[in-house]
Order: structure tokens, then C-alpha cells, then sequence
């Protein structure tokens, strides 16, 4: 969530489009589909009332939180000062009902025997067919304040703090393991065919039956966007990892077939002379992705046992005491959980990302060169970037010692099997080129390629390489006005629809090499409509 977009303080709540659209910014391409994605209709009075009727009060104010792009959230005050926050799905957000229910067990179970500060619910409906006409999330609010207020101003001791408190909560979450691949439902929401067994092992492998709780539908997001949701395919859940990934590449494979235009990722700029996905190819890496699972899946016990994750720990979705920034007070947005083997899960927490040259394996940082001569900003840049690659090597350093899956699992994302299952994972989206690419590098690889082929798919990782370079040259240049997940603030709309017609122009003139190059570029342009 980030800051209070507007406040009202009428009693007909429904009179306010604002709660209803979606008003963050603008899209530049596409933008009344994007809208309607984004646009819920349903009865605010009525989600008032119910989120009174759960606190035993009345709801006197309402305050709608800057739109996430896939749902709606409100912050409502009652008679007694006290507030609650009210989160309604967009259309976008996953598939009806099981986005909800799944997202309200999942803090459930996270809250109550994970133990971590995940909102307690207070009220809710994966249905609706309510007085409300949507599903909704009655919760409470995060105590504390963001961390990404106070990251900034926090002393390194502060940081290494904080990051511990994090890590002990992934240790936590490492200790249980679950029976499937899936994501975690009420056992009253599922068919009784899908709650047999035990849901999950506690930390000595013993299994734990737990009559509340089941194993469902994956509710993860690249289950469901650019038009996946829509496909039939099997979402599990899963008794083995190879199952799981070959649905994983099933599901792909009819989305190459099936859906409509292929998806155009705002992280690679593609076309002419450029990276240029196409149907075949990404079947075609599917087929090789297929037959060379079996030999790159780890067998190691880290490997072999399935987690329930939070994958997006960014300073965001983590909130800490205003006066003891150290000490973690909620961790919230846990729609679209999962439960998967650790190495698909993301396993550092967003907010120690950085800017600069990655580090391998266990390496640590080397002091910065500071030559008196050097520019004060250049120095204070470099200084920034070691704090920064410190306690990323730090945590590292910290799971060796604290927490062995977790640890392995990070030490396993930078092999080349590691490579091929990440990329093989979206490949409908983004990830043919690499996978294709990361598979021939394979030694013993059991997929066996022509020489034609081996050229065609090492030409083409050159050029997503290229891609997504002009991407970035392209979103340097425009800075503020380039359009983040294609969307921009209003004020900057028709400044940034004009500069993105300016780099079309150059793109279409270094790019092209013939008419028909032209023409092409200006139907695979990523930000017109």
C-alpha cells in the first residue's frame, strides 16, 4: 500500500467514482482494456456496513490507498477512532473465488502457525454473490510504518537487525513443509476430493492432518496473466515437482497456441534486427524444456520438499516499529501465495537489491578505490553500492549459518539447471530465448540440436540480449515519463505518449533495413494502441 489517495467523509460512499476506477495513472497503450481490468463496480455502503458489523461499530470515513495494479484497497475509520483496511480484487487479480479464499487461508495459517504478523481478517467472501456484489477482505491494519520510510535513515547495525528478523521468519517458513504443490485454501471452500491427507510436516517430518486447512489450485500470478487465466489447463495441485513443471510447460504450450496476440514484455524491446518471439518458438523451447526436465530437476532434500513463501519481501510489504525499526510488525500482500520447491521461490527479500555488479556465490565485497581527486557524488555513489553489496553478501552469510535449505537454495540460482528452470517456467511471456539458449549450453544434454538450429537459437539470444538493452536505453532516456508496468501518472501522459513517438521514430530509423522492416515495427511498436 502507499499514501492516502483521498478522503471522503459522506455517508453515500457509492457516489465516488474514484473508489471504483482505477486512478493512479494512465496506460499508454491499450488503455480502455486496461481500465475495464482494473475497474470494480460493487456497493461501498455495504462493505462499510460489514466492516462496522466486524469491529462492533460504525464506519464513518473512508480513504482509498494509491491503486495496486491488481486490486482496490480502503482504509475505514470507525466511531471509536478505530480502522480497518477493506481490499477488493480487480478483475485482473486471478481466477474468481480461489484468489480470496486462498489468500485468506494463507494468512491464516501464516498468522497462526507460521507465526508471522501476517493482518488478521475480520470479514470475508470469496464470493460475489453479496451485499457487496464483489469479494472483498475485511483486515486489520499494519501496525508500524513501511519500511521503506525509514530503510533509508536506518544505521548499518539497524540494517543487519532487520535483516535477521527477516531471516528468522524464513526460517520458519523452511521448517514446515507441505504435502503438494498448490495453494492453501479452507478445507470447506475445496470439493471433499481435495482434502484427503495430511496438509503439511512439522520440522521434525512428522505429518500434521489439520481438518481447517487444504491443498488447492495454484493461485500464482503467472497462472493467470496475459490471458492464462482463461485457458484450461491442469493447476495442480501436485504430488511431485516433475508434475508441477510439466503442467508448468503444458500450460504454456497452449497458451502459444491458443490465446491471441503474443505478450509483449515491457522489459525487451522487440522486432526488426531485434529479438522477434514467435508461436514456434516458444513451442518449440517448450518441446526441449520437456525432455530435459527430468535431468536438471535437483533431487537434494532442500529440492525435494515444498514451501509456502512470501516471494515479494520489498520495502513495501514490510512494516517495522516507528521507534524500533528493527523489530518487523507486519508483513502483508499475500495474494497470489504459493506452495513450491525453495528453488521457486524467490529467496532474498526485495529490498536488498541493488544497482551495480552482481556477486557469486560467497564472494564479498572489495573496499571501493576513493582517490582524492574522485567527484564527491561518484564517491558517495560508490560508497552506497559496497554498503548495499554488503548486506546482500551478509545475508548470505547468514543463511549458511542459520538456515541450510534456504542457503542452498540461493547458492543454486546461479547453475546452469538453476538458469534453464527459471527461464522455462514463463516462457509464454518472456523466457524461450534463454531457456533455448541455457539448454544447448547444457554438457550432457539429452535434446539434440541441428546445426541450423544451434545457430538460430544462439542468434536469438544475442538478440533478446540486444533486446533488452535498447528496452533499458530506451527507459534511461525517457526517465520519469517511461511507462512502469505501462502505466504513467496522468499529468505525464500526453509528455510521455509524445516522447515515446519521438524513440519510435528513432527506433524505426536505426532498426529497419527495408519497408516491410518499417511496417512491422509499427505494428509490434509495445506503446501504441
Amino acid at each position: 500500500m502507499s499514501t492516502l489517495l483521498r478522503r471522503h467523509t459522506r455517508t453515500d460512499w457509492n457516489q465516488y467514482a474514484d473508489f471504483f476506477n482505477f486512478t493512479r495513472g494512465r496506460f499508454v497503450s491499450k488503455e480502455a482494456e486496461q481500465m475495464a481490468q482494473r475497474r470494480v463496480i460493487f456497493d461501498m455502503n455495504q462493505l462499510c456496513k460489514i466492516a462496522g458489523d466486524a469491529v462492533g461499530k460504525q464506519c464513518i470515513n473512508v480513504e482509498k490507498f494509491a491503486d495496486g495494479m491488481y486490486n482496490k484497497a480502503f482504509l475505514l475509520t470507525m466511531d471509536d477512532n478505530k480502522q480497518v483496511v477493506a481490499k477488493v480484487p480487480n478483475p485482473n487479480a486471478g481466477l474468481p473465488y480461489f484468489t480470496t479464499a486462498s489468500e485468506v487461508a494463507t494468512m491464516d495459517l501464516m498468522r497462526n502457525i507460521m507465526k508471522t504478523p501476517a493482518p488478521q481478517v475480520l470479514a470475508w467472501d470469496s464470493s460475489n454473490a453479496n451485499a457487496v456484489k464483489a469479494e472483498y477482505i475485511i483486515m486489520e491494519k499494519a501496525k508500524g510504518v513501511q519500511l521503506g520510510t525509514v530503510w533509508p535513515t536506518m544505521d548499518g547495525g539497524q540494517k543487519v537487525q532487520l535483516i535477521r528478523a527477516i531471516a528468522r521468519h524464513q526460517r520458519a517458513w523452511s521448517k514446515i513443509s507441505f504435502s503438494r504443490i498448490g495453494s492453501l485454501y479452507y478445507a470447506k471452500d475445496l470439493s471433499p476430493t481435495d482434502v484427503a491427507g495430511p496438509v503439511f510436516f512439522d520440522d521434525s517430518g512428522n505429518p500434521v492432518t489439520d481438518s481447517k486447512f487444504a491443498i488447492g489450485p495454484i493461485s500464482g500470478r503467472e497462472w493467470m496473466d496475459f490471458g492464462r487465466a482463461n485457458i484450461d489447463c491442469d493447476r495442480g495441485p501436485w504430488t511431485s515437482t516433475e508434475s508441477y513443471r510439466r503442467a508448468v510447460l503444458e500450460r504454456d504450450m497452449q497458451a502459444a497456441r491458443s490465446l491471441g496476440a503474443l505478450p509483449r514484455p515491457l522489459s525487451m524491446l522487440c522486432g526488426p534486427s531485434l529479438y522477434q518471439p514467435t508461436r514456434e518458438k516458444k513451442l518449440f523451447a517448450c518441446e526441449a524444456a520437456f525432455q530435459v526436465l527430468p535431468y536438471i530437476l535437483p533431487r537434494e532434500q532442500w529440492a525435494s520438499a515444498f514451501h509456502m513463501w512470501h516471494d515479494d519481501l520489498h520495502e513495501e510489504n514490510i512494516f517495522v516499529d516507528a521507534d524500533d525499526p528493527t523489530t518487523i510488525t507486519a508483513i502483508i500482500d499475500w495474494q497470489s501465495t504459493c506452495i513450491a520447491p525453495l528453488f521457486d521461490h524467490t529467496m532474498a527479500p526485495g529490498f536488498l537489491d541493488y544497482e551495480g555488479p552482481a556477486m557469486q556465490g560467497m564472494e564479498r565485497p572489495e573496499p571501493p578505490e576513493l582517490p582524492e581527486a574522485m567527484d564527491p557524488r561518484e564517491k558517495a555513489a560508490a560508497l552506497k553500492l559496497y554498503d548495499e553489496q554488503i548486506l546482500a553478501s551478509g545475508y548470505k552469510h547468514m543463511l549458511e549459518s542459520n538456515i541450510r535449505p534456504v542457503f542452498d537454495a540461493v547458492m543454486y540460482e546461479d547453475s546452469k539447471h538453476s538458469g534453464i528452470l527459471s527461464a522455462s517456467r514463463n516462457i509464454f511471456e518472456i523466457g524461450e530465448a534463454y531457456c533455448l539458449g541455457s539448454i544447448l549450453e547444457l554438457e550432457d544434454s539429452p535434446v539434440r540440436f541441428s546445426e541450423a538450429e544451434r545457430a538460430n537459437i544462439q542468434d536469438d539470444v544475442e538478440k533478446t540480449a540486444a533486446s533488452m538493452n535498447a528496452m533499458s536505453v530506451i527507459k534511461d532516456a525517457l526517465g520519469s515519463l517511461f511507462p512502469e508496468k505501462g502505466c504513467v501518472r496522468p499529468e505525464q501522459y500526453d509528455d510521455s505518449k509524445a516522447a515515446l513517438r519521438r524513440v519510435k521514430t528513432q527506433v524505426i530509423e536505426d532498426f529497419s533495413r527495408s519497408a516491410e522492416d518499417r511496417c512491422t515495427w509499427e505494428k509490434v511498436w509495445p506503446f501504441d494502441d
